[in-house]
């Protein structure tokens, strides 16, 4: 970069047209806006939601953006805070998520633009895979890396949403909980078929020329792109132990634990370095475990920024005190040089 800039991550608010969260994101995220982002001064901001911002998947477009429309007048809030922000000139960025994967929609990007930056929309960006910004940064939502939740013809929403595509195996699950647990299965084994068969399509020229389309969109080559692409993939015979072990743990009412960086970031920051695009951050969320960690290997930071909802999983000091929000920050200066980590914010902080 050629200039100065800060830049604000943050994700997994699960922000939905309820509010029952006791930890009450919708409350906490525009008083974060209005104290932080705002009152900051000095090089060009930038503010990253790093997916599940919004609970918005599995719609068709109509419902897509009536829950928008939805979401945002329960949190009017959030609305004018984040209309503040684009009207002094912060740019707003959605990575979208498999909670909200539907952003990527045209219509449902550009309702968004609209309802929080009227006057210049494109002050609000809206990312289907990940937003690059060279030497500096690389941010995704990170269920790309997570069989259970893979969506393998992900640029294919930013076409027509999920309307042609099928739910991954956990969100199979997950929809329908009222049904027994022989027909939930039963919806999960088609969900594995219909990855697999995702999977293959993914190979075939037509997605090759959505990943072509992607890279010049990103700023990055196409051989970096489908190296990408391809660091993950949806086996069966490696995914069902995986399944089995998430759904007895489920049923108990615990989780898979880890503290470390996962695998995969370590291989987008090789990937990356390999095609003369490192960066000096990789930033993701998903886990809902805030972490900060160094890649092995390489130079590469890696930032887990958690979550502002009550599902906590990490070990971290939000664990323990609920009203502990993580975040991260990424300063660049003049010269290119960054900064920055993992941060916690609290409310009644002076």
């Amino acid at each position: 970069m050629n200039r100065s800039a800060r830049w604000w991550l943050l994700s997994d608010l699960h922000l939905g047209v309820g509010d029952e969260d006791p930890r009450r994101p919708g409350k906490v995220l525009p008083d974060f806006l209005r104290r932080e982002v705002l009152q900051a001064s000095g090089p060009q901001q930038h503010i990253v939601f790093v997916g599940d911002t919004f609970e918005l998947a599995g719609l068709t477009e109509d419902e897509s953006l009536a829950r928008l429309d939805s979401i945002l007048a329960r949190h009017p809030e959030i609305q004018d805070a984040l209309e503040g922000c684009a009207a002094r000139g912060v740019q707003l960025h959605f990575v979208c998520g498999n909670h909200d994967v539907e952003l990527a929609r045209p219509s449902v990007a550009a309702r968004l633009s609209s309802l929080l930056s009227p006057v210049e929309p494109a002050q609000v960006r809206v990312h289907p895979w990940f937003l690059h910004v060279p030497r500096v940064l690389l941010a995704e939502h990170g269920h790309q890396h997570h069989a259970l939740h893979r969506i393998p013809e992900l640029l294919r929403t930013a076409v027509s949403g999920t309307d042609e595509l099928d739910l991954p195996p956990l969100a199979a699950w997950h929809a329908r909980p009222s049904n027994s647990r022989l027909s939930r299965a039963g919806a999960v084994a088609r969900a594995f078929l219909a990855s697999e068969r995702a999977e293959r399509r993914v190979r075939e020229l037509a997605y090759g020329e959505l990943l072509e389309a992607e890279a010049l969109r990103l700023e990055l080559g196409g051989a970096a792109v489908r190296d990408l692409a391809r660091l993950s993939r949806f086996r069966t015979m490696s995914v069902l132990p995986r399944t089995a072990t998430r759904m007895v743990l489920a049923a108990a009412g615990r989780s898979i634990a880890s503290e470390e960086a996962p695998a995969a970031a370590g291989q987008v920051a090789r990937t990356l370095e390999t095609h003369g695009s490192a960066v000096a951050w990789y930033v993701s969320g998903h886990t809902h475990r805030a972490l900060e960690a160094t890649l092995e290997g390489g130079a590469t930071r890696y930032v887990n920024t958690g979550t502002w909802c009550s599902d906590v999983r990490g070990r971290g000091p939000d664990q323990s005190d609920r009203r502990t929000f993580p975040y991260a920050v990424v300063d660049v200066g003049l010269d290119g040089a960054t900064g920055g980590g993992l941060q916690y914010w609290r409310p009644d902080a002076g």
